[in-house]
């Protein structure tokens, strides 16, 4: 009688720990507020970040004006070599081919440069604007409670209530 009360009573105390387990695990989860964030979004809908990308996209329209302006000059030498080829000595024809080659060269370095210089330019002008947000970001969520603020675009979040959402929120703080 005595087995048949222990195989009776372990089944009901396994359950009644598994019970346990589940309701304290689901009482964390509802103790923890979560917030996100679009952080691109508020960088790039407040004033500084929206004067840092026109100044961004100016600084990119003069270098892809002044690339092109090079690139149309080789297309054209290039097309004037071609033409050219049949009436010019081996020598002459020789020489104009190996400066296209090295102009194109160059052109080739000038459009690498001028794509170093816009990373490092967005990467300067955007990377403060980004500390800013997530140091206001760090202080909303200070302020509301919040366990955690996570970045809607860095992955793992599918869906949220927009009563969570603190965008606009961190928008207006690198507005003041």
């Amino acid at each position: 009688m005595s087995n048949l009360k222990n195989f009776l009573l372990w089944p009901g105390l396994a359950l009644m720990a598994v019970f346990l387990v589940f309701s304290i695990g689901s009482g964390a989860a509802q103790a923890q507020n979560i917030g996100v964030v679009d952080l691109k979004k508020a960088v790039d809908e407040s004033k500084a970040g929206k004067a840092a990308n026109n100044k961004l996209q100016a600084k990119y329209e003069s270098l892809k004006k002044s690339l092109d302006n090079r690139q149309k000059e080789l297309e054209k030498k290039e097309k004037d070599l071609r033409s050219q080829a049949s009436t010019l000595n081996q020598d002459a024809l020789e020489k104009r081919g190996n400066d296209l080659a090295n102009d194109v060269r160059t052109f080739r370095e000038q459009a690498q440069k001028a794509t170093d210089e816009m990373q490092k330019a967005m990467t300067d002008a955007m990377s403060p604007l980004f500390t800013k947000a997530e140091q206001a970001a760090a202080r909303l969520a200070s302020e509301r409670g919040f366990s955690m603020v996570m970045d809607v675009k860095e992955g793992g979040v599918v869906f949220f209530q927009s009563a969570i959402d603190i965008t606009a929120d961190i928008t207006k703080a690198l507005d003041r």
